[in-house]
């Protein structure tokens, strides 16, 4: 038989706990934060175990340089609307680029950083 004592600490102890987890999801599902990247500039780092870079259809395929493992180019790009830039990873002996996705970016409202992560089997980028 649990006392009256105990059983108010051990509902104390869950309202406590329920307390702290909403605030703690609260904190995770907060807004996303801008751009470390001013605005105008892109960045693209191969952060992954291959090589990486990046093109601009809008821009008559304009591309970045291939970024080795490790690496990052960085350039101002301008712009004054939204346009897609499309990102590849390059794997030594393979006959082709791996598309990796396409980001969206307008640089007179933020910049944009691409990160090419992961490996040969398991490849993905995320933007800043």
């Amino acid at each position: 038989m649990i006392s009256i004592r105990s059983g108010r600490r051990v509902l104390a102890t869950v309202a406590a706990t329920a307390a702290l987890s909403a605030v703690a999801v609260g904190v995770a599902a907060g807004p996303a934060s801008a751009s470390t990247i001013s605005n105008g500039f892109v960045q693209v780092c191969a952060q992954g175990k291959y090589a990486a870079y990046a093109t601009f259809p809008y821009r008559g395929g304009f591309s970045t340089t291939v970024v080795n493992p490790g690496d990052c180019w960085y350039g101002w790009m301008g712009g004054d609307s939204w346009e897609p830039i499309d990102v590849y990873g390059i794997y030594p002996g393979s006959p082709k680029p791996i598309d990796l996705g396409e980001v969206w970016y307008n640089g007179s409202v933020s910049g944009i950083g691409i990160g090419a992560e992961g490996t040969t089997d398991n490849y993905y980028y995320y933007t800043w």
